[in-house]
């Protein structure tokens, strides 16, 4: 995503009159965005192959299994370092104990078996990782501070295979992929958030999943759990304010799994995956009760 992008998606919230402080988290989300897009890592040589991707596509196998990024160890510590002096020089980590954490890291510590993980399967990365430079599994608070910054430093390595997958993906046949994978094509994460938006030409309307890990935009069933596959509708359900109908929680009864969804057509501001990952936030919590209340009924 383009900065002026961004700028754009961070107007519409500014425009919010609704008691959030959208001025203040949407301030926070640029700092911290623009010192990830700052990074520029010594990316190798990578020949996108993609028809072998859509293959792929179609097996539920994701590229970076088949074809690993290869990083270097050396690029990939200096840049460890680097982010984190930069985020807690312009505040994005400003608590005193997180940052007397970080700062006591010795990246020197993170192997190359790990930092291989990053160019292949980063959802294994973050556990070899904390194992590495010694984080107590039972900190949350350090694994979550922990895992938010590989989460940003393994982005700027995959963000251009993440752009060539969803390229090569919008030509995908549609009608040829019916049962369309739960985790990313590209590096086998998680989905982070999905967005529905109109098919231009048409009156219908498209479903996309989100990698917040490599950037990459897939295409969804609408009526389908993200997590775990179910297509019952009884099972499926949604949460949603009559004042805010760009935004709902996608719930699933089989799984307990509740994906947010942003709507284009109705969203103020433009589309930017990041933003709504950061305002996605805020209405889940809003949320909060309604999902407890789901989580009883079933």
């Amino acid at each position: 995503m383009t900065e002026s992008l961004r700028e754009k998606a961070i107007e519409g919230y500014l425009d919010r009159d609704d008691g959030v402080d959208w001025m203040g988290l949407m301030t926070y989300a640029n700092s911290m965005f623009d010192v990830r897009d700052s990074i520029k890592p010594n990316l190798p040589a990578f020949k996108f192959d993609g028809e072998e991707a859509r293959r792929l596509f179609n097996e539920h196998s994701a590229y970076l299994k088949a074809h690993p990024l290869i990083i270097d160890p050396k690029d990939f510590r200096d840049n460890c370092r680097l982010l984190q002096k930069r985020f807690i020089e312009t505040g994005v980590i400003n608590e005193p104990h997180q940052i007397e954490m970080l700062n006591t890291l010795d990246w020197d510590k993170l192997s190359d078996e790990a930092i291989a993980l990053a160019g292949k399967d980063p959802s294994e990365l973050f556990e070899r990782a904390s194992s590495d430079l010694g984080i107590d599994a039972e900190d949350g608070e350090s694994q979550s501070v922990l895992a938010g910054l590989f989460i940003n430093i393994i982005r700027a390595y995959l963000k251009p295979v993440g752009e060539a997958m969803t390229d090569a993906l919008t030509r995908l046949d549609e009608v040829a992929v019916r049962d369309k994978p739960l985790l990313c094509p590209t590096c086998g994460s998680v989905p982070a958030i999905s967005s529905v938006s109109e098919v231009a030409g048409t009156q219908s309307n498209e479903r996309k999943l989100f990698c917040s890990c490599c950037g990459t935009v897939w295409p969804f069933e609408r009526v389908r759990c993200a997590y775990c596959g179910n297509t019952n509708s009884n099972k499926l359900k949604y949460f949603y304010a009559d004042e805010d109908p760009a935004h709902r929680l996608h719930a699933c009864k089989e799984c307990g799994g509740v994906m947010p969804t942003v709507f284009q057509n109705v969203l103020k501001g433009e589309l930017d995956y990041d933003i709504e990952l950061v305002a996605m936030g805020v209405v889940q919590n809003l949320y909060e009760d309604q999902i407890k209340d789901q989580d009883t009924e079933a």
